[in-house]
């Protein structure tokens, strides 16, 4: 079979987001989920990863905050329920902070389990976020 350059072009490759739905019995509705692209996910990577400097070497280094990172990949996949909504902010007591809004409603198993569920729709392994940490630092 020959491979056409056509097969690869935009206009020629499904780009929507890819979505699910999880349930957590505690919940009326589910939540739904989106997968996140290699672009936002560099961008999430970047924005959590700060400069260090040795005191006593003088280096710099790079530091990824891995809690910082998770915050922003599952706020950034999680579509319904609108964690900006200030109806469900102000009901969880978390205005402006769409990451706090969904650590204050979910049990952090819960919390672990919806993690792992937009890694497995966005392609990563298990293994992939923690890699992540160590790929930074080097």
């Amino acid at each position: 079979m020959a491979i056409s350059i056509n097969d690869f072009l935009a206009e020629n490759v499904d780009s929507k987001p890819e979505t699910r739905e999880v349930k957590f019995p505690r919940f009326k509705s589910p939540f739904v989920i989106q997968s996140v692209t290699a672009e936002q996910n560099e961008t999430f990577q970047r924005n959590a990863t700060r400069k260090v400097r040795d005191k006593l070497t003088r280096q710099i280094t790079t530091e990824l905050d891995q809690n910082k990172y998770v915050d922003m990949l599952v706020t950034a996949s999680v579509i319904t329920p609108d964690l900006n909504n200030e109806q469900l902010q102000k009901s969880w007591n978390s205005l402006a902070d769409p990451a706090g809004v969904l650590k204050k409603m979910l049990r952090a198993g819960e919390y672990g389990d919806l993690t792992n569920e937009i890694q497995d729709l966005s392609g990563f392994d298990a293994e992939d976020v923690n890699q992540l940490s160590d790929e930074v630092k080097n």
